[in-house]
């Protein structure tokens, strides 16, 4: 005689399914707090770009900026550069001549730096703390200004056109502060170098009374006097026929910038 078969009734399904997605539930759970509990690395930032605040006090008129690129764990290189005019304020110690308006200027800055940022002065990777960096760095400047002059009582004017070329090549001390992961202040504290300089001067007419060559290189001493120490160091060398002096001296590089890491 066969045996009743046991049904199952509703309750005791629902029972079941309560107790299976009850489980389930936890494990998902359990997984979840498990991969919180592992620590995320932090966001490794390779690139940072920065505003130099230093050329804004020594040319109002300028706009520069830096790119650094971490490329090794202590390692990174800069490249930098921007727009620059050269001060119009230019003092020709002449008696009778002076500059007038400005009809057209212009220029340039571009360079180049590799940094070593040093493992044993640095508790963090680059581009934290305290790096020594090669550099080489051009500056362009062009400057087109009327110059007046008086000869007999009568007024003159001539269009005075100048350049000056700069090129740097020398090693840097610097210090980067990093502010909460993104932001950065770097400042190059000492940065000596071999230096090309080059200044021209060329009017667009001869002048009618005085000497040409004189005045043109008074024009060339006002412009080397924007040089911190420039003058003492070049002694009197003179000018060319063309009205260009070059030669090499010392330069130096300095700046302040304010970044942001991305």
């Amino acid at each position: 005689m066969k045996k009743p078969v046991k049904r199952m009734g509703y309750s005791y399904i629902k029972k079941r399914a309560y107790v299976a997605l009850t489980c389930a539930l936890l494990g998902f759970s359990v997984i979840a707090q498990t991969n919180d509990s592992i620590p995320k690395p932090a966001k490794d930032f390779k690139n940072t770009i920065k505003f130099n605040l230093t050329s804004k006090l020594l040319y109002p008129n300028s706009y520069l900026f830096n790119y650094e690129r971490v490329i090794r764990k202590n390692q990174t290189i800069t490249l930098f550069g921007g727009y620059i005019e050269f001060p119009l304020n230019l003092d020709l110690h002449l008696a009778d001549a002076k500059l007038d308006k400005t009809k057209d200027k212009s220029g340039y800055s571009i360079g180049a730096d590799y940094r070593f940022y040093l493992p044993k002065e640095n508790r963090n990777n680059a581009p934290h703390g305290v790096y020594l960096a090669p550099y080489i760095s051009f500056y362009h400047f062009q400057l087109v200004r009327e110059l007046s002059y008086t000869y007999d009582s009568i007024l003159y004017s001539a269009d005075l056109k100048s350049r000056v070329n700069i090129l740097l090549i020398g090693g840097q001390l610097g210090y980067q502060f990093v502010l909460g992961k993104r932001f950065v202040i770097d400042a190059v504290v000492f940065g000596p170098a071999v230096s090309h300089f080059n200044f021209n001067a060329k009017l667009s007419e001869g002048l009618h009374g005085i000497d040409t060559n004189e005045t043109l290189e008074a024009v060339i001493d006002a412009l080397k006097e924007k040089f911190p120490l420039l003058k003492d160091l070049t002694g009197d060398q003179g000018i060319s026929k063309t009205g260009t002096e070059a030669f090499w001296s010392v330069g130096f590089r300095y700046n302040i910038s304010i970044g942001f890491r991305f």
